[in-house]
Order: structure tokens, then C-alpha cells, then sequence
């Protein structure tokens, strides 16, 4: 029994020591290893590649001052490519659109634009290119590389290894990675319209671009607009005058140097003032986003659909209005719904200000007691619920009279004598001002 328990003594001192050993160890040689974005490319058996080239264009030093975000195409993404045609300052920037200022790691990305430190060669002007991160799953750049290897931390900045090389962009390259334009797409691809892609890829004349992208919701406010049920219902003449619309060739103009007047496309011409387009039709069009900077081109982006003159009016500015009343003492407006605010709320009898142009829609509570009537200085009825007015049959009145509903577009003609409103019955208590914008 003695001998047994000297034994597992003896085992137990032994034990100590070699965990003495170990930590000794471990506090003599302290692991901290420190590399920079270059020697991180350099150390890697699979970017021998980038690591050549950023010596051949004399990125190295570049890249090892400042601190960067660098999307590192391996040998294999490199072996996708033929660079044998191009100069060392292609080269040179096609290597600096993979490099972000700053150290942006995977989980700092978010689904955007960033800019690289690659500029457009065409304007003159050396723009930087954009370049879309798409953060889903995966981490994808430009719709053609994806992140396989995120987060490879440096002294100067953070390595994200992809799997494609990320070439220099033209104003499509973005309209295909960025779900936003799926719809500006079809509509470009369709099998009735001319090669828009090819045109718009080319860095050749008339490149550059200026491009004004509508949304996929854009799209989606001009259907129900025209009244249609898909694209598809756009005829093929028309769609490539409204896409021609869209697009300004031999300009590259950023957010800057945006004009003020009349705007010559390759469609039909239109009006900017500031970041506000007007269209053949007079509609309204708001660029959202601005300097979209690729290659060949800059894109601006749209909310709604710009068109060239489609020989239509546009639709009329609609304003409903309740129109109540103090029993038989006044009439008083109980709320408004559009636009405009023609009256003040609640007010009996209150002074009305129209505007031309503008459909109103009156529902006249309680009509069959107390009829509504439009009147001219000379007291003559121009629109009335219980007898006849001078204007209910001019069809650009579209007069409308059906129990409480009183509808009617003030033309300039019933503008020019439009002057009154009364109740056909109590004329003397019921009854206020017209006056018009």
C-alpha cells in the first residue's frame, strides 16, 4: 500500500513540472506576427498572379503606405482573363479597382456602391469607378466576383480573396449586378429593340454615357399609369424612344456639372433644373441616386420613367372634397383629399381659391335638401344639382351630377367667369367666394 502511494507522488510531481515546462515556454516566445496587405498577397502560395503585377506596375510600395481594403484575385481567377494585350497603365487600373481606401471588413460591407481607386479613362476628368457590393450569402462585387476568403487582417488594412478578377466596368455592368434594374433590363434585352447593350458597353464613340436608370418601381408607376399590364404591352417604337430618352452620349457629367435647361438625349429632349427633370409631357422626375461612375459612363439614378411626347394629355390633377353643411345657415368644407387645399376646414361659407387645370370632386352631403350651384358675377348658373348651367355640356368640364357626387375640371373658359358657389335653394344664407390661381 506504501509503495502505491509513493508511486502516485511521484507521478503527480512530474506532471507539475512539465506544465511548468509548457508555460515557460509559451512566455518565451509570444506569437506576434505582424504583416502588411503586401506581404499578406506576397505569403500566399495562390496570388503569385497579383503579386507580379502589383510589383510591374509599381503598386507594391503604393499599397504598403495608407491603409486599404484589397479584393485579391487568386491565380486561377487570373487564368479567366487575357491581360497580354493590355498597357501597364490598363493594368495598373484594372489592379486599383480592387482597392478601397480604408480597412473595411466582410461583417463593415453592407449591399451599395463604394469607390475604388480606379478612375474612368474617357472624360478627361480621371473619375473614380464605383463598384456595387452585393451582401447576401455570399459577398459579391460587380455581380462577377464573389468574397471566398474574408477578413485576412493586416498592420495596414484588411485582404478579401475573390475568385474573379474585377474588370472595368461599363454603365451595364450595374444594371445587370443590381437587382434595382431587373426590369430596365428586360427592357433594354427585349427581342424587338435595337443592341442597347452592345452600344452601351462599348468605350468606343459615342461613348462616354450619361444614363439616367429608372428603378424596377418606376416601371411599376408607369404601367399602371399607361394602363397596362406589363412590359410587354409597350410597343416596340416606343420603348426605344422612352429607353433613347434616357441615355445622353459623348458626356460623362457627374452630379456636378449636371445642366439647367434643355437636354439633348438620344431620344427626346427634356428639361433639368437641379435634380429635377421635366418630360415631353410635363410630368415630374426626380434623380435619387447620382454618380454611378463606371469605365465607359456615369449612371444617375431615377424614380420614375422618363418619356418622350406621347401625344396624350397627361391626367389631371384630382382634389375630393367633402362639402357638409350648418343646416340651412352655410355651407362648409369637411375635408380634402390631394394636392391643393382650396378652403379652410370647418368655416362656414369660407372663400374657395381653384386652379385651372385641376379636377375637382365634390360629394355635397345632404344634396337633395340643399342643392349645389356654380355661379358667374352676373348670378348666371354655370354647373347645378337642381336646374341647368351653361357649362355642364362642354366635354373638357366632364361635368358630373349623379345624387351627392358634384364633379367638374375647371377650364380656363369656366375660369374666366366662375365666380360664386350657392345652394340652389337658400341662396341668400348659403353661399361663399370663387376665386382662381
Amino acid at each position: 500500500m506504501k509503495t502505491k502511494n509513493t508511486l502516485v507522488k511521484f507521478m503527480f510531481l512530474i506532471g507539475l513540472m512539465i506544465f511548468a515546462g509548457c508555460e515557460d515556454d509559451d512566455a518565451a516566445v509570444p506569437i506576434t506576427e505582424e504583416v502588411t496587405t503586401l506581404e499578406i498577397i506576397q505569403d500566399s502560395p495562390n496570388h503569385t498572379i497579383l503579386e507580379q503585377l502589383l510589383e510591374d506596375t509599381g503598386l507594391s510600395q503604393t499599397l504598403n503606405q495608407g491603409a486599404y481594403t484589397i479584393f485579391a484575385p487568386t491565380d486561377e481567377a487570373f487564368g479567366n482573363i487575357s491581360t497580354s494585350g493590355l498597357t501597364t497603365d490598363q493594368l495598373r487600373n484594372i489592379l486599383l479597382n480592387h482597392v478601397l481606401e480604408g480597412a473595411a471588413q466582410s461583417e463593415n460591407l453592407s449591399t451599395s456602391y463604394v469607390t475604388t481607386l480606379a478612375t474612368e479613362q474617357l472624360s478627361g476628368n480621371e473619375n473614380q469607378l464605383s463598384l456595387y457590393v452585393n451582401v447576401g450569402n455570399q459577398i459579391t462585387l460587380n455581380g462577377i466576383s464573389t468574397v471566398t476568403g474574408p477578413n485576412n487582417l493586416a498592420t495596414n488594412g484588411v485582404v478579401h480573396v475573390v475568385d474573379e478578377v474585377i474588370t472595368i466596368p461599363n454603365v451595364t455592368t450595374f444594371a445587370t449586378a443590381d437587382s434595382t434594374f431587373e426590369v430596365l433590363v428586360q427592357a433594354l434585352t427585349r427581342d424587338d429593340q435595337p443592341d442597347f447593350v452592345g452600344t452601351l458597353s462599348s468605350f468606343d464613340t459615342p461613348a462616354p454615357f450619361t444614363v439616367f436608370a429608372p428603378t424596377n418601381d418606376a416601371f411599376t408607376a408607369l404601367l399602371n399609369e399607361l394602363e397596362l399590364g406589363s412590359l410587354a404591352d409597350i410597343s416596340g417604337e416606343v420603348l426605344t424612344s422612352t429607353l433613347n430618352t434616357h441615355v445622353i452620349a459623348n458626356a460623362n457629367i457627374t452630379s456636378s456639372n449636371l445642366p439647367s435647361g434643355t437636354v439633348e438625349t438620344l431620344g427626346a429632349s427634356f428639361e433639368l433644373n437641379g435634380t429635377t427633370i421635366t418630360d415631353q409631357n410635363n410630368r415630374t422626375i426626380e434623380i435619387v441616386v447620382t454618380d454611378v461612375q463606371a469605365g465607359n459612363g456615369v449612371v444617375h439614378v431615377v424614380n420614375t420613367v422618363i418619356l418622350p411626347d406621347l401625344g396624350t394629355e397627361p391626367a389631371p390633377n384630382i382634389v375630393q372634397m367633402t362639402v357638409d353643411n350648418d343646416g340651412a345657415q352655410a355651407y362648409f368644407v369637411s375635408s380634402i383629399t390631394g394636392n391643393e387645399t382650396p378652403t379652410s376646414l370647418n368655416t362656414n361659407n369660407s372663400a374657395w381659391t381653384l386652379n385651372v387645370g385641376t379636377r375637382y370632386e365634390l360629394t355635397v352631403v345632404n344634396a337633395g335638401a340643399h342643392p349645389f350651384q356654380i355661379r358667374n358675377a352676373s348670378d348666371e348658373r354655370l354647373l347645378s344639382q337642381n336646374s341647368t348651367g351653361t357649362f355642364e355640356s362642354d366635354p373638357d368640364v366632364n361635368f358630373v351630377d349623379n345624387g351627392q357626387q358634384f364633379y367638374f375640371t375647371l377650364t380656363a373658359d369656366l375660369a374666366a367667369e366662375i365666380s360664386t358657389y350657392y345652394c340652389g335653394i337658400h341662396t341668400n344664407s348659403m353661399n361663399g367666394s370663387i376665386s382662381v390661381n
